[in-house]
């Protein structure tokens, strides 16, 4: 597992920001996909199915 501060200056060297939105702009590439699979994780797992599934659905509705 990589410390910290490996993983800040890869980003840095990949990215090599000079701007606070270069910054961000970075943290969305870098965080964006992460966070979209674990939301798309917690909408399955609340509707009990996943998306495009197009299986019966055992639900109450």
């Amino acid at each position: 597992m990589r410390s910290k501060n490996e993983l800040v200056q890869t980003i840095l060297d990949v990215y090599q920001p000079e701007t606070a939105k270069d910054v961000q702009d970075a943290l969305k590439d870098v965080f964006g996909p992460m966070f979209e699979a674990m939301l798309q994780g917690e909408m399955n797992s609340h509707l009990g199915y996943e998306n495009n599934d197009k299986n019966e659905k055992q639900t109450g509705n």
